[in-house]
């Protein structure tokens, strides 16, 4: 997904440029290659110069949607920073330029970034005084997209990894650690960003030997002890008549107990910000009953999406019932086209093509597609199906969501059953 002049593109090569995200690939190709996996040297030499001209240039970074354009553009060029720091190859005098410019950051993390990038080409009071303020700074609550991909957990999480890889503000990293537990109590969707970033954050912290521990589960005989986290299951029975947990020691040790579970019935049509509904359609564009579908025969799905406020990162995942399978409308010996449909279907098309659709997919068990939905007239979208397989089939619910802000979601209604014939 390389453009050609060393970023990355979303979905390809030909996709617009995504700054931020060319320097978290950057950053994984990097560590990847120093850690002896197979990078083309080619690949992180071009990535490398594009990321020199982020730190040299603010210019050079486009900003597509942001609460505050001055914010994302500093977020990039931290980033960058940090990621050419790693390999002493970010100028002094670009990293003490930025440095001038720190009140623009509003995200700890990005603060953070340069500070390390600082220390790392061994600017150490500007590195101090960045760090600093880094740690006391928190994401603005009314700001939900600053083209960062972030999050106050996503952030919080990264810094507690950076601080416990450059073994830095140790006090930093207990705070650190137990707001992020208590941001994560109850808390029940993570973009992709934040579950990385969560992982990396328990590695860091699981990496380095601590200080034995002991404690006592429900009056066992024999206690637990480590060194470092612990995961232990727990059965029903011992859940449904309750844990304890006894400290044997005398430094703090923290427990968290972590219920997951299955839903005996299918889910509830749910709504925040995003909505989603959906309907099966014969070749004319009529509603089709599932009730009775013949196998060979075509069902045209129809999806239309809507947002309250605008969400430009919106993704739609349509899951198929067994005995459906979709038909790939991207393969040229296609065996039925949504071109050939009834004048009712192609109005759907004509305004399928109006959206502003970034990716779709044909998977296997679902139809996957990527928009931005600005809240003024909904998403139209179209696909293709065959019944193959003769049975009765329970038929999941149509889902939307924001990638980076995983609340703003939507699961609609689902007819009960399909039936192939």
């Amino acid at each position: 997904m390389q453009r050609y002049n060393g970023g990355f593109g979303l979905w390809s090569k030909e996709s617009p440029e995504t700054f931020w995200l060319t320097t978290y690939v950057m950053d994984f190709l990097t560590r990847a290659s120093e850690q002896g996996f197979g990078v083309a040297k080619k690949v992180l030499d071009r990535g490398n110069e594009r990321l020199l001209r982020y730190v040299q240039d603010e210019n050079q970074i486009d900003i597509y949607y942001s609460a505050d354009v001055a914010a994302a553009r500093f977020s990039v060029q931290a980033y960058a920073a940090l990621v050419l720091a790693r390999q002493q190859k970010a100028p002094l005098g670009a990293l003490r330029a930025l440095y001038d410019k720190k009140s623009r950051a509003k995200t700890g993390l990005s603060l953070m970034q340069l500070g390390i990038a600082l220390k790392l080409m061994g600017d150490q009071p500007r590195s101090d005084e960045v760090l600093a303020r880094s740690v006391a700074m928190s994401r603005p609550s009314q700001s939900f997209w600053l083209d960062d991909y972030g999050s106050d957990i996503r952030d919080n999480a990264e810094m507690l990894a950076l601080l416990t890889e450059y073994t830095l503000l140790p006090a930093a990293q207990d705070a650190l650690m137990i707001k992020l537990s208590s941001q994560l109590n109850g808390k029940q969707w993570f973009s992709t960003q934040e579950n990385n970033a969560l992982f990396l954050a328990g590695r860091s912290l699981n990496e380095g030997d601590g200080k034995p521990w002991q404690a006592v589960l429900n009056s066992a005989s024999t206690p637990l002890s480590a060194n470092k986290t612990l995961s232990v299951p727990l059965t029903p029975v011992q859940l449904t008549s309750g844990v304890t947990l006894k400290n044997q020691g005398d430094s703090p040790l923290y427990g968290r107990l972590d219920v997951v579970g299955y839903p005996s019935v299918a889910p509830a049509p749910y709504s925040n910000n995003l909505h989603i509904t959906r309907e099966y359609l014969d070749l004319s564009g009529k509603p089709l009953s599932l009730a009775a579908v013949n196998s060979g025969q075509l069902v045209l799905v129809h999806l239309k999406v809507w947002a309250d406020e605008r969400v430009p990162d919106a993704l739609v995942v349509d899951l198929l019932p067994a005995g459906l399978e979709l038909e790939n409308q991207n393969l040229a010996d296609s065996s039925a086209s949504l071109s050939d449909s009834a004048s009712g279907v192609q109005e759907l098309m004509a305004d399928m093509q109006q959206a502003n659709i970034g990716h779709i997919e044909f998977r296997d068990d679902r139809f996957v597609a990527a928009m931005n939905v600005d809240g003024n007239r909904p998403v139209q979208l179209l696909y293709l199906a065959r019944a193959v397989t003769p049975g009765r089939y329970q038929i999941p619910a149509p889902q939307v969501e924001s990638m980076y802000v995983p609340q703003w979601r939507a699961s609609g209604a689902a007819s009960a059953w399909l039936s192939i014939r």
